[in-house]
């Protein structure tokens, strides 16, 4: 992949399928990201944002913890963009989530790395 349509963006990947994160990651910084964060549990967002902006978000919507609605509820709090990245179909988001950007997986990697930048660039 050589369009660098995140160049200069700063990401967090939250996963816990250990290939998907990887991938994830990968892709994100073929495409020019920061990957500043992979997680496969929910980060400590405010420890994050310590060290720079975050631009975007892709989260897994289930991790062996639970759910991460409230990590996605503090990503919105903190005006940073995300999207679920999830097996699970839209319709399982709470109400106040049903309108986030949600990618089902298995997702083509093209469309990964143009919605995140659709999110980083203001643009969802």
């Amino acid at each position: 992949m050589t369009d660098r349509k995140l160049s200069g963006c700063r990401i967090i990947v939250v996963e816990d399928d250990f290939y998907q994160a990887h991938d994830c990651k990968q892709m994100m910084e073929q495409a020019g990201a920061k990957v500043v964060s992979v997680s496969a549990v929910v980060p400590d967002l405010a420890n994050l944002m310590e060290y720079g902006r975050i631009d975007a978000a892709l989260i897994d919507i289930n991790l062996a913890q639970g759910t991460t609605f409230d990590f996605a509820r503090e990503l919105i709090a903190k005006g940073i963009p995300f999207a679920f990245l999830t097996g699970y179909d839209a319709a399982i988001l709470p109400e106040d989530l049903a309108a986030s950007v949600c990618i089902s997986k298995p997702a083509d990697l093209h469309r990964v790395i143009n919605v995140v930048a659709n999110l980083a660039s203001g643009q969802s």
